[in-house]
Formats: C-alpha cells, structure tokens, sequence
C-alpha cells in the first residue's frame, strides 16, 4: 500500500516537473511580447506610419472613385448632350421638318408591308402547281375552283379561273388566266408606288425648307443694314441646309427599295407565268380535244 502511494506521488511529481518548463518559456515568451508595448516610445512611430499608410490609401481610393466616377457622368453627359444636339437640330428646320417626319414614317411603313406581302408564297406557292395537277388528271375540278380559299395566293386564283372554265379552248382559257395574274400584279406594284412618291416628295421637301431658311438668313442681313456681318449667314444656312440633308436621307432608301420591290415583282411574274404555262401545256396543249372532253364532262355532271 504505501509502495503504491510512493509510486503515485512520485509520478505526480515528474508531471509537476515536465510541465513547469513549459509554463516557464510560456511566460517568458509573453514577458518579451509585452515590452514594446510597455516601453511605449518605440511603438508609437510605428503605429503612426500604419494610420499615415492607411489614410493614404484610403484617400488615393477615393480620388480614384471620384475620378471614374466623373468620367462616367462625363461620358453620359456627352451622351445626353448628343441627343439633346440631335433634337435640336430637328427643330431649327422648321415645320418642314414635321412633314420630312411625317413622310420617312409612310416610308417604313409602306416597306415593312410590302416585305411581308411581297412573298413567293403570296404570289406561286411551292407545291400547288403539282397539287393542281394531280386533281386536273383525276378530273376533280371542285377542288382545283376551290384552292383560293385555303391559299390566297396569284396561282391560286389563275388555276380557279382555268378550272372553271375548262370547257374552252386552250387560248380564251389562257387570256383569261393571263388577265387575273396581271390584275394581281398590277396590285403589288401599285402598293409599292407610295414609296415612289416618298422619294420624290422627300428632296423637294428639303429644298424647300431650305429656301425658306435662307430668305430668313437674307433677311437678318438685309434687317442689320452697312453693320450687318457676313458671318450671321454662317448659322442661318447650315440650319437652312439642315432640311436637304434629311429629304436626301430620306428619299434616296426610298428609291432604292421602290426598285427593289418592282424588280421582285418583276420576278415572282415570270415564276408564275413559267408554272401557269407548263400547266396549260399539260392540259390542253398534249390533247387537242381536252376542252372538250371537260365540256361534255361538265354538261354530263
């Protein structure tokens, strides 16, 4: 029993030992920490020259956000300033300037209709001239007179119109299918002609604003008199010029697509007549007595 008890005290003891010199150096290690901060005078330059860095940084990152930021509203004052000029601009030309306005907006708007009317799928849809055939040589004249109502289209029409008038000959049948496409043709340039007025009205807008602006130019000088400045012309006429400018910018799309859109009309005509003709060739051209075989046909049924 006490052979136990020396043995534990005895190894209490080696702990206490083992241990101490780890608290010693411990201690010692924050004694030597502690005393910058206890002698004061050497640790006070050097938080002084941290505060000194940091407020200079500070500082030099604030210039710079002011900096981009006066940039930015710089660029957006350029901005707003451009437009600002732009609207400006529009307004020393006048009452000219409204009906310029008035006529580009006909422009746009005449354009955007004719590029969505203007199709070959309006004009000879792909697969309705074999579809119009495949019912002509299975005799079912009902669905070819029929076809307008579902396609709309030029080729529809013309092969309503033959259909229907199959019981004649080869030429009446022909002239009259020729007469319903050029009706129909007739229809698309004549929606394409405002665009043609546009170009042409859009100029003689501008020159006319611009002689208006220069009889007031004119009159300002006439209005000063032996004091009147050369120089006053300066202002008067860019802004008289103002008016040109614009009926040119508008008039000159205007023409161009005018021409673009009779040309492709132009085009979707010799498409149609191609298909219609091979049609009337396979009907009536091949068999002589095809109209009459329709005739009876129609007078039997």
């Amino acid at each position: 029993m006490r052979a136990s008890r020396a043995v534990a005290v005895g190894f209490i003891l080696a702990l206490t030992l083992l241990c101490m010199p780890a608290r010693w150096v411990r201690a010692q290690t924050a004694q030597t920490g502690a005393e910058p901060v206890a002698s004061g005078a050497g640790a006070v330059p050097s938080d002084t020259s941290v505060l000194m860095a940091a407020d200079t940084a500070v500082q030099v990152a604030t210039d710079t956000a002011v900096m981009t930021g006066s940039v930015r509203r710089d660029a957006a004052s350029e901005e707003l300033t451009w437009g600002a000029a732009f609207v400006r601009k529009l307004q020393e030309g006048g009452i000219t300037m409204v009906f310029l306005l008035l006529a580009s907006i006909a422009g746009v708007g005449y354009t955007i209709e004719r590029l969505v009317n203007l199709r070959m799928g309006v004009i000879a849809p792909d697969g309705l001239a074999e579809r119009a055939d495949h019912l002509w040589r299975q005799k079912r004249y009902g669905e070819i007179m029929a076809l307008p109502e579902r396609s709309k289209s030029t080729l529809a029409r013309v092969l309503a119109v033959v259909a229907r008038h199959r019981h004649s000959s080869m030429a009446d049948v022909s002239t009259m299918a020729g007469d319903v496409a050029s009706r129909d043709l007739r229809r698309h340039l004549q929606k394409a002609y405002p665009l043609a007025v546009v170009a042409t009205v859009s100029p003689l807008l501008g020159l006319l604003g611009t002689v208006i602006g220069m009889i007031g130019a004119f009159g300002k000088v006439a209005a000063a008199g032996s004091l009147g400045d050369a120089s006053l012309l300066g202002g008067d006429i860019s802004k008289a010029l103002i008016t040109t400018g614009a009926g040119l910018t508008i008039a000159v799309p205007a023409l161009v697509l005018y021409h673009y859109f009779r040309s492709r009309t132009g085009f979707f005509a010799i498409v149609l007549e191609e298909e219609v003709g091979e049609l009337l060739s396979s009907w009536f051209g091949a068999d002589p007595d095809a109209g009459e075989d329709a005739r009876e046909e129609g007078h039997e049924g």
